[in-house]
């Protein structure tokens, strides 16, 4: 990792206090932001911070076509299949709160949610700072409208939509403070924001350690409690109304590729494997090594993964959380 290319954080960057002391300490030894982060703990709000932070132009790169599992799936019938069942449980949480209106999708990557919601009648909106994740959404050309950059590229009117998701992505925004502030202000009085992240403090982070897959360092800027995050919320002026525990989409398959990955010789085989992906520097003993360990613990750590998500969601302590706020 080349020092010009990234920056140490001398402050939270969400209440902006200098003192913080190390939770974790993260080497990355594969792909283009290799190098040793720290993870520091903020001693006021206890929000949890990667040191050092990648220049925007370097984590841009971190987000390419394969990242958002485009291309060269295994089982692609069965793969779409869960695709648009998950959009369909992200429409019915999404309108338990707000019938129809305007949605705009932070961090839309490859557009599926925005254009599911556009057929179903919303005139929902698209945004990613990723050039790969906005052609790969017009590509699709299903509906709902995308655009690249940040939400403080854009002159969103003020008040003018009713509802802002961001299906894990508010751990990739490094100014959380000014990002909360600025979705409050173009959301209507009474507007609902919706943010699905990873829970440091889950059942599923405290078991995994450093292999834990909702850390991925460095592109998670950020690490959220539910007491950090709805804090957070809180002061910029939005009322918490539910915190969700229980997330079957990620949790139990993060708790699984978090524990294989104690066993495999390369961290993220499962999704390398997944994705047709294996890098190509592995050795035929590797793979085979690595797809016989998955072949025999796979069986026995996904059931149990699962029992332990759901545990930890009935105590409070989920893997991934979704919390709903209302604009004040």
């Amino acid at each position: 990792m080349d020092a010009a290319e990234d920056s140490a954080i001398s402050t939270c960057p969400l209440c902006t206090c200098s003192q913080s002391r190390t939770f974790q300490r993260i080497a990355v030894t594969r792909g283009p932001a290799t190098g040793f982060y720290e993870l520091r703990q903020c001693e006021a709000c206890e929000l949890i911070h990667v040191d050092p932070r990648l220049h925007d132009g370097v984590l841009s790169r971190l987000y390419d076509e394969d990242f958002y599992f485009s291309t060269g799936w295994a089982l692609q019938g069965v793969a779409e299949l869960v695709m648009h069942q998950i959009q369909c449980t992200r429409q019915r949480r999404v309108q338990r709160h707000v019938r129809s209106g305007a949605l705009l999708d932070i961090g839309s990557g490859d557009g599926r949610f925005v254009n599911h919601m556009a057929t179903a009648g919303w005139n929902a909106t698209g945004l990613d700072f990723s050039p790969s994740a906005q052609a790969l959404a017009q590509g699709r050309n299903a509906g709902g409208r995308f655009l690249c950059g940040s939400i403080f590229d854009h002159d969103f009117a003020p008040e003018s939509v009713d509802v802002v998701t961001l299906w894990q992505v508010l751990e990739h925004i490094g100014e959380p403070r000014e990002f909360l502030e600025r979705t409050h202000a173009l959301l209507r009085p009474g507007g609902v924001f919706i943010a699905a992240v990873p829970n440091i403090d889950g059942l599923s982070a405290r078991l995994a350690g450093e292999r834990w897959w909702g850390l991925d360092v460095p592109r998670h800027l950020v690490h959220y409690s539910p007491r950090t995050l709805c804090a957070a919320l809180e002061h910029t002026g939005f009322e918490v109304l539910r915190i969700n525990h229980l997330s079957l989409q990620y949790d139990p398959y993060g708790l699984l590729h978090s524990s294989l990955d104690w066993v495999f010789t390369r961290r993220h085989f499962l999704s390398d494997l997944a994705k047709q992906q294996v890098p190509s520097d592995l050795t035929p003993g590797e793979f085979a090594y690595n797809l016989a360990a998955l072949v025999l613990l796979g069986p026995v750590l996904a059931p149990v993964s699962l029992l332990t998500c759901v545990a930890g969601a009935c105590v409070g302590r989920g893997g991934f959380i979704e919390v709903f706020a209302r604009r004040r």
